[in-house]
Order: structure tokens, then C-alpha cells, then sequence
């Protein structure tokens, strides 16, 4: 069947209304999911002071300002919207759904991304989209194809909620089990505070100067729930080393922890390697005698645990927690041969879920890749 190619600016109207009527619903670019395009706001009719976009059910709303770029939305109802949401209305040679298929496609993404200018928020330049061609069949055939799309995308939108809700349940079973071994302390436990037996390498309140490479900078952006991620790579002049390392140097296997920005991820020292610390990271450093790096790690991870610092926790924009009320949390634990027994346990736990968590991942990542590729096949008239 014959497509014809136009430009995008010949087969849609793009008029900027102001919108002047009251009482109408709102949509801001928070209100659209980013991965689905669901309206995800209030219907509620809601007034707002600064000037506003009408639209009504014939639009297509583009969210041209990035986090926001390239979300899309298909109102079925009459709205106002705001001046970053721009109504595309397609005349009668577009069907409406086809136009977003099309505006969501891997290829076109990429070709609004390319048009973006600014620095901290970047805007797409509409003026350069509307000069993109689109190829486009009949209305009868965008409709049909629209209908296959439509099939397609319910059959991944299913597999893919299967695959979160397995991929969740993987983890809330090590958190379960995490939660029981510390709900349930036997009467040999010992009971006491966390700096009784643990010590505090403090590089908080201080900024490094940071070089393009040398020694490996450790920060609380590294620092995740159970794990050490490389990412952000950050350095220090390894002539500077000695200098700034002055309040103590960690051990492989230490536990690592941030007061704030998120507070209370925990991970562990995953090199013997010299690398640095700063910025909202407290290095714990426990008495091995009595208490063993990996299972302080659990007992910091533990539900408990975070309950107890979130409780102390103060801020009202980023919540964090003072040094001094960290070191007296009460802890308990047991012997170092049954704490070794627990570890064993929770790390064998733990690598079958990192296990599965890699599955599921690959699975989802598959269907993301499953859904590019039919779109493409759809533009290219090949469904």
C-alpha cells in the first residue's frame, strides 16, 4: 500500500491557544507517566494564576522540557495545560493514535532529543520537529495498524507487570527474611550501642578538590542499598592522599553509610585498594572480636535498624541524622560463630535474588527492546 511523506508541520495544527475558561482540569508535566502516557493527575477542574494551554479530545499533548521532554499524552477529555505541554492536533490525513505511535518511536525520540537546546533544562526546538517528515499510509491502514500496536503493547504491558511483581517478590523475600533474623534476638544476645563496639571515620562536611583521574573518590552517591556502585567515577590527586585521609583509613570490608542524600544505604568496602571518602559518608569500623563487618552491614540494613535512624532523622527538605545520635542506637547481636552462621545464610539468600533480580531485569530490558522494535516495523510498513 502507498504511504505518502509530509512534513510533520503540513498535517497538524499547532496553534499555542491561551486557554480563558474557568474550572477546566489541568495537566502539568508531572500528571503524565513517562512510560505509558497515562494521565496520572486529578480530573478535578483547577485553576491555575500563570497563562495556560487549551486543548480538547482532538490533541495530542507534547511535553517539549526535559526530565519532561517526550512525554505524551491522549486526553479524552477538555483541559487546560501547561506553556511546556504543547496541544498537536492532526487533521483529517492523521489518525490521533498513529501520531502518537509515531512521536514515541526509538528514531524520532531521538531526533526531538537532538533539537533540545539549554544547558540545565533543555527545550526542544518545535519549530525544527514540525519541519520532520512523516510517512503515513491511508487512514484506513494507520487505524490498522494502530489496532496491532494497540494488541501488541497490551500483551507487554502484561508480561512486563508479571515480571516486576515476580522481580518485587524476589525482594521482599531476602527482606522478609532479613527482617525475622532481627525481630527474633535470642537471650544470648548482647545488647548495647552502636559506638560501643563500633568506631566512626567521619569525612562529612568536607569537599575534596577533585582531579579528571587519579585515586578513586568514594561518595554517597557510590553507596546503595547492600551494594558499592562505581558510578559516579570521581577522583582525587593521589598526592593528596595522605593529606586528606587524616581521620582514619578503612579496611576491605568495612561498613560504609550515608547520613543524608539518601540516609542510610549501606554497603561494604569492596577494595584493599586506596581510594578517599567525602561527603555525607561515615565509615563503620567494628571491634572483629565481638562483632563482624558483614553482619553489621545486615544489622544496619536490617528494617529495624532503619526504623531507629529514620525515627531520629531530622529536615524538612533532605532528611538526615547527627553523629551523636547515630552512635547511640541501641544494637544487639550474638555470638561470632552464630553470626557467621547467619551471614551465610543471608549472603546465599542474597546471591539467589541478585540472581533472579538479573532475570527479571534481562526480561523487562527484552520487552522494552521487544516494543522498539515493532514500532519500527510499523513505520516502515512492515506490519
Amino acid at each position: 500500500m502507498k504511504w505518502q511523506t509530509k512534513k510533520l508541520g503540513e498535517v497538524i495544527s499547532y496553534r499555542k491557544t491561551k486557554n480563558t475558561q474557568t474550572n477546566l482540569p489541568y495537566v502539568g508535566m508531572e500528571d503524565i507517566e513517562s512510560k505509558t502516557g497515562r494521565f496520572i493527575g486529578s480530573l478535578s477542574p483547577k485553576s491555575v494564576k500563570s497563562s495556560t494551554f487549551y486543548f480538547d479530545k482532538s490533541h495530542v499533548l507534547f511535553g517539549r522540557l526535559r526530565p519532561y521532554l517526550n512525554k505524551i499524552l491522549l486526553p479524552d477529555f477538555e483541559g487546560h495545560c501547561s506553556t511546556e505541554i504543547f496541544p498537536i492536533k492532526p487533521d483529517e490525513l492523521l489518525d490521533k493514535k498513529f501520531l502518537y505511535y509515531w512521536l514515541t518511536s526509538e528514531s524520532i525520540i531521538e531526533k526531538i532529543n537532538a533539537t533540545s537546546t539549554g544547558t540545565r533544562m533543555p527545550r526542544a526546538n518545535m519549530n525544527n520537529v514540525l519541519d520532520f517528515e512523516i510517512n503515513f499510509p491511508s487512514i484506513s491502514e494507520q487505524k490498522r495498524i494502530v489496532k496491532i500496536l494497540d494488541e501488541v503493547f497490551e500483551g507487554i504491558e502484561k508480561a512486563k507487570k508479571n515480571t516486576e511483581k515476580n522481580l518485587q517478590n524476589a525482594k521482599e523475600l531476602f527482606e522478609s527474611y532479613l527482617q525475622s533474623v532481627f525481630a527474633n534476638p535470642g537471650n544470648d544476645w548482647r545488647n548495647c550501642l552502636l559506638n560501643d563496639y563500633v568506631n566512626f571515620i567521619d569525612y562529612r562536611g568536607r569537599t575534596p578538590k577533585k582531579t579528571k583521574s587519579g585515586l578513586r573518590l568514594i561518595t554517597a552517591k557510590n553507596i546503595k542499598m547492600g551494594y558499592l556502585q562505581r558510578e559516579p567515577e570521581e577522583f582525587i590527586n593521589p598526592q593528596d592522599y595522605e593529606t586528606w585521609m587524616t581521620r582514619g583509613i578503612p579496611n576491605i570490608g568495612d561498613v560504609l553509610f550515608t547520613t543524608e542524600a539518601p540516609l542510610g544505604n549501606v554497603a561494604q568496602l569492596d577494595t584493599d585498594a586506596r581510594v578517599a571518602f567525602a561527603q555525607r559518608t561515615i565509615i563503620f569500623k567494628p571491634d572483629t572480636t565481638k562483632l563482624t563487618q558483614t553482619f553489621l552491614k545486615y544489622l544496619v540494613m536490617s528494617p529495624q535498624f532503619q526504623k531507629k535512624i529514620n525515627e531520629k532523622g531530622t529536615g524538612a527538605t533532605v532528611k538526615g541524622i547527627k553523629a551523636s545520635l547515630l552512635k547511640k542506637i541501641p544494637i544487639s547481636f550474638p555470638s561470632i560463630s552464630e553470626q557467621k552462621s547467619i551471614v551465610a545464610k543471608l549472603d546465599a539468600l542474597s546471591e539467589q535474588t541478585k540472581k533472579l533480580e538479573s532475570i527479571y531485569q534481562q526480561k523487562l530490558d527484552a520487552l522494552e527492546e521487544l516494543k522498539k522494535s515493532v514500532l519500527a516495523l510499523a513505520f516502515a510498513g512492515e506490519l
